[in-house]
């Protein structure tokens, strides 16, 4: 206890440079800047820091995660590390969001909260939020340009003044009343906005887009839930009860140390004390339990699913192209949805398990079928928008996207690639 108080400036430091600063980039920079500057730059000072410190399980603990989970917030790190930074930000977060999948989890997050969601085109958005701030609502206002209406630069900057017992806002002309309970969030559809420095001082921005990962730890639950429903079905209500049981126990063991904390000087004469602390001892004991179990099942459930995997990161690959097309001409956009829309019609139109041959080997088959009618319905359906001389390159990118994964029975010399890029045209 005594070096984790030593370590406790060290650590507190670095969780809230996280949490500041971290936001607005991907997974590799968001590693290089806390792990290889921040802690370096830490050690060179003689800043006492938590051996092996990771800034995220400072902000967290397994029953938010659980929480975060439940609620629809993707399972990958990145997202993780995206839910435990709006938690904790204390200026508004600022969500980079253009697949959605940020509004989604808080629209969950905050169900029971008087949730207002909004946008800045309607016609009355300035007195809805004036109203909202003055009630104490969670209000998020989504897709967001990247100009930011000067009528609520106020309350970004949270210019609120005290004035007896209650609080003050000016918004515009008018002087409202300023709720201590009232939350913002932003959100943009934008995939790499610019704003103005006096913007990104005030709220955090935190970069909500995708990650391969991420999307297909997705993309595997869809393709588990087509082929093999109940499959999917025994997984997600086991994910659903690990993370209600992370909750209890993190509560049980919350009560357990607030009664030890207000107990008398005399413990032994307390007998409800005695009989509370015993009853909250066998439930977490009962509850650890069932974590063990539910761990093990969970281990032969995902033996199962992992036969699935190629399709569903192969799914990934492919998405992830198509948002690369947008450097080769603006007009070449692709939501997730429509994606995940034509991921499932590839699977309805896949050649047909085969029940007589034997299962491993109709299973193996059929795996390779939803591979190749993933491929030819992404295809099909991408170059119906696209520019004759852009075809070539998809294809390309998809085959040299395949040969370096190993999908194909081709060698691959990532060296070689480079020269193939780059290389002139001989005359």
């Amino acid at each position: 206890l005594k070096l984790r108080e030593s370590n406790l400036t060290g650590d507190v430091l670095l969780a809230a440079a996280f949490v500041s600063y971290v936001g607005g980039f991907d997974n590799s920079r968001r590693i290089k800047l806390w792990k290889n500057v921040w802690i370096e730059d830490m050690d060179q000072r003689e800043i006492a820091l938590s051996e092996g410190a990771d800034p995220f399980n400072m902000l967290v603990n397994d029953s938010v995660i659980g929480r975060m989970r439940s609620e629809g917030l993707p399972a990958d790190r990145i997202s993780l590390e995206n839910g435990a930074i709006v938690n904790n930000c204390s200026r508004w977060p600022l969500l980079i969001d253009p697949q959605m999948q940020g509004i989604k989890w808080l629209r969950q997050a905050f169900a029971g909260d008087n949730l207002l969601v909004m946008q800045t085109n309607n016609k009355r958005w300035q007195n809805t939020l004036m109203e909202a701030i003055s009630n104490g609502l969670v209000v998020i206002l989504e897709n967001m340009s990247e100009e930011v209406d000067s009528a609520i630069e106020p309350v970004l900057a949270r210019a609120v003044v005290k004035k007896g017992s209650g609080y003050l806002l000016k918004v515009g002309s008018e002087t409202i009343d300023y709720h201590l309970n009232f939350k913002l969030v932003l959100q943009t559809r934008l995939s790499n906005p610019t704003y103005l420095p006096e913007t990104q001082a005030q709220v955090t921005m935190i970069n909500f887009i995708a990650t391969e990962k991420g999307l297909e730890d997705q993309l595997l639950a869809r393709v588990v839930m087509h082929e093999a429903a109940e499959l999917e079905q025994r997984k997600q209500k086991l994910q659903q009860q690990f993370n209600e049981y992370q909750v209890q126990l993190y509560e049980l063991e919350e009560q357990l140390l607030e009664r030890l904390a207000n107990a008398p000087d005399d413990i032994l004469s307390d007998l409800p004390l005695i009989e509370g602390l015993e009853k909250t001892k066998a439930t977490s004991q009962e509850v650890k339990a069932a974590v063990a179990l539910g761990k093990e099942t969970e281990i032969e459930i995902n033996k199962s699913r992992e036969l699935y995997r190629p399709i569903a990161n192969e799914g990934a690959m492919l998405y992830f192209i198509l948002t690369s097309l947008g450097s080769v001409d603006h007009m070449y956009q692709y939501s997730l949805g429509a994606f995940v829309s034509f991921f499932e019609k590839s699977m309805d139109e896949a050649i047909p398990l085969d029940d007589k041959k034997d299962k491993n080997v109709a299973l193996i088959e059929r795996v390779a079928n939803l591979q190749a009618s993933l491929r030819l319905t992404v295809y099909t359906w991408v170059c119906r928008g696209l520019f004759e001389k852009d075809k070539l390159v998809l294809l390309t990118q998809i085959v040299l996207s395949l040969m370096r994964r190993g999908k194909l029975d081709v060698e691959f010399e990532t060296e070689m690639l480079p020269f193939l890029i780059r290389s002139e045209e001989r005359r």
